[in-house]
């Protein structure tokens, strides 16, 4: 651990005190010490921000009870030694932001939701913390609040096909992808007007079979190439 990291959670560890050091969950534990390695996530993944995680440490700083200044002084240099790694920001422009992104949390109704195994920074989880069966129920009910699109959206595909009594042509592999390509951008255009995340619009097409103008299964990466084309 570097010595820089290590001033951080020291820091942090004195902002709680002793008889608080339960809730420096496993996760905030991970973030505080190395941030957000990138090469925890693939070429699929969308990478979480400087401003994600800033507002995610303010949400858990505010839901243990700390004040905002307490927030903003252990968040500061963090921001900078730690995040500026993901950041192409100036160090001035970093903790102008911050202080802004704190200022935000504790002022609106955000609470902390790390989301447990699923959180966005792929930062360690244990099912021993203390507010895990807590944050897995509230990450149940976040989930199930968006799987009624996508049934939706299966639900009128389906009816499309029932619709349809066109006699199926037989074409190339090329006239096939070129065929339904443009289909594909359909699904994948609806879906992300109805707030579906890019990567659940991902297996959605790849679930449904559909490949890219070159016959490839779909990735986060083509299809946000493919998105920005079209805007």
């Amino acid at each position: 651990m570097s010595e820089k990291k290590s001033k951080h959670l020291y820091e942090l560890n004195k902002v709680l005190g002793e008889e608080n050091n339960r809730l420096l969950f496993p996760c905030i534990k991970d973030l505080a010490t190395n941030g957000v390695p990138l090469e925890r996530f693939s070429n699929e993944d969308s990478n979480p921000s400087r401003q994600d995680l800033t507002q995610f440490m303010a949400c858990w700083f505010k839901y243990i009870g700390a004040s905002a200044k307490e927030c903003l002084n252990w968040m500061i240099e963090y921001c900078v030694d730690v995040l500026s790694s993901i950041s192409s920001s100036s160090n001035s422009r970093i903790r102008h932001s911050t202080k802004s992104n704190i200022k935000y949390i504790y002022k609106s109704d955000r609470t902390f939701d790390c989301g447990c195994e699923n959180n966005p920074f792929k930062a360690q989880c244990d099912r021993d913390c203390p507010v895990y069966k807590k944050m897995f129920r509230k990450h149940q009910k976040r989930m199930a609040k968006k799987e009624p699109v996508l049934y939706e959206i299966e639900r009128e595909r389906e009816e499309e096909v029932k619709a349809e009594e066109v006699k199926p042509l037989v074409l190339s592999d090329r006239e096939k992808y070129r065929a339904q390509f443009g289909e594909a951008m359909e699904v994948a255009l609806d879906a992300k007007k109805r707030g579906v995340p890019p990567s659940a619009i991902v297996k959605l097409l790849n679930n449904r079979g559909f490949r890219t103008r070159t016959g490839k299964n779909w990735s986060y990466s083509v299809l946000g190439n493919e998105l920005r084309r079209l805007y």
